[in-house]
């Protein structure tokens, strides 16, 4: 039996959780009470993502964090924020201001001891916990330093349980001119403590809404949706009834980031929610619904799934030259900057040396190229 502890960091990290706990709540028949709609008839293995208190509530395995409260004030006054444990709610006071600095040396260390305290006890009540599922941003101070800490800290702490990683990356228009600082210092410790980094790029979330679901002013919530989808189609074989997939295989079989890939499939039409984009023969299928012959012939199936939805889902893994594409970007916007040392003083002076920004630059020019040559 699978259990996933999801780790939801920063503004982005804890906005996506939020959609994702309804979705699945959604599909195991939950009520915002914590109840399910039918006792009797349980709908899937809730266990997976929920603990089932003494009342019957099913509760989310989640801890929420973030360097300032605004975001978590909102999600505790949620339809939903009565679900998730007090204790497992931690933020601080003042925010990172967009630094990965600040969010890793500096005001996320103050409270990361707190975060992994929350998350020692939330494991304890697990029967097994197998994977940690962090969600966060890239970009942001809190979600790229904070996040990168706490992922440090679990691979010290829990050398044996998988980690993945939901990683949003910024589009080409940033919220903050030093988002590619942000997500170059973050990327060596993904590499180290991480064992999959599943990167979702802002870009081709846009283009999604924009040419395929012909939206023409996509709000975060069209967004968070979509990932949503994704992320419970690719756990659907661990909480319904499937011939079982094992993350081991998946990370034995492909190489460290990934692209993921969503189709929707109806009278036998699939409708790509990627970037448009061939499918090569190391893209994987890792969890997939009812997947008509003429779309299996194209992948790779490792396990299959079904659950009660009548959308037919696909969720795929690519790792292919595609995913030099979004390391690219960051890459070309990191090295700018970094030539004419523009806001490097922000991040000096919270006691970074210069030689981490030249080690980051040199790994996102590693990780381009290596993933070029795919």
């Amino acid at each position: 039996m699978r259990e996933i502890l999801t780790i939801q960091v920063g503004q982005c990290g804890n906005n996506l959780a939020s959609t994702f706990w309804e979705g699945a709540m959604l599909e195991h028949q939950i009520q915002a009470d914590g109840l399910l709609i039918d006792p009797l008839e349980p709908v899937g293995n809730q266990s997976v993502y929920f603990q089932e208190a003494s009342n019957g509530r099913h509760v989310p395995r989640s801890v929420l964090v973030d360097l300032e409260p605004t975001i978590l004030d909102k999600i505790r006054k949620s339809n939903i924020g009565g679900l998730f444990k007090p204790e497992n709610i931690i933020s601080g006071t003042d925010g990172a201001g967009n630094n990965w600095a600040k969010g890793h040396y500096t005001e996320g260390a103050e409270i990361v001891d707190s975060v992994m305290e929350a998350i020692r006890k939330q494991n304890e009540l697990s029967d097994t916990t197998n994977v940690f599922q962090m969600v966060h941003s890239l970009g942001g101070g809190t979600g790229s330093g904070l996040g990168s800490l706490i992922c440090d800290k679990l691979r010290e702490e829990y050398d044996n349980t998988t980690i993945f990683n939901q990683a949003v990356l910024p589009g080409f228009v940033m919220d903050c001119v030093v988002e590619a600082y942000n997500v170059g210092l973050t990327l060596p410790h993904l590499l180290e403590a991480s064992d999959q980094v599943f990167l979702i790029d802002n870009v081709a979330l846009y283009e999604v809404c924009f040419k395929q679901l012909n939206l023409q002013a996509p709000m975060f919530a069209d967004l968070n949706k979509l990932i949503t989808d994704h992320s419970l189609c690719f756990t659907s074989a661990w909480r319904f009834q499937s011939s079982g997939l094992d993350e081991k295989k998946i990370i034995d079989l492909m190489q460290h980031f990934k692209l993921g890939s969503l189709s929707y499939i109806k009278n036998d039409i699939v409708f790509n929610l990627t970037c448009p984009t061939e499918l090569l023969t190391k893209s994987i299928a890792v969890s997939t619904f009812q997947t008509p012959e003429t779309v299996t012939s194209e992948i790779q199936i490792i396990s299959g799934s079904q659950n009660d939805q009548n959308q037919n889902q696909t969720a795929m893994l690519q790792c292919s030259k595609n995913v030099s594409q979004p390391l690219e970007r960051m890459r070309d916007q990191f090295s700018r900057m970094f030539v004419r040392r523009g806001f490097l003083h922000w991040y000096l002076n919270e006691g970074m040396d210069n030689q981490e920004f030249v080690d980051s630059l040199d790994l996102l020019q590693e990780q381009v190229l290596k993933y070029e040559q795919l």
